[in-house]
């Protein structure tokens, strides 16, 4: 439980593992932008997301932890962090299983809202 708390300082693994969650999101990124709407490389990508975001966001936020936060503190905060990442890997599901996708949400930003 330690490695996933202190995910920053998990050694190899941890670097393997943001190393890792940093390519699916440079992979998926131009597949869901020029993937077809319903398409499999589409659905693909957002299942990328909903593992790589968290994943990615976790390690980092662990590491802003290290540097900013006093070491009796951590725990805690740490604690908090996980939290986070869990409930984010939960809304992108929610996003991609019953809702419109990650993509599509994104898309939806720059899009013109129907009058």
């Amino acid at each position: 439980m330690q490695r996933i708390l202190a995910a920053d300082t998990a050694g190899h693994t941890g670097l393997k593992a943001h190393e890792y969650a940093s390519y699916a999101l440079a992979g998926a990124t131009p597949v869901a932008i020029f993937s077809s709407k319903d398409s499999v490389l589409r659905k693909t990508a957002d299942f990328v997301f909903s593992l790589a975001i968290p994943i990615h966001t976790h390690i980092c936020m662990n590491a802003v932890v290290s540097d900013y936060i006093p070491r009796a503190a951590r725990g805690p905060v740490r604690v908090g962090v996980l939290g986070m990442s869990v409930v984010t890997y939960l809304g992108i599901m929610k996003m991609n299983l019953s809702g419109p996708g990650v993509t599509e949400t994104v898309k939806g930003l720059w899009r013109r809202p129907h009058a």
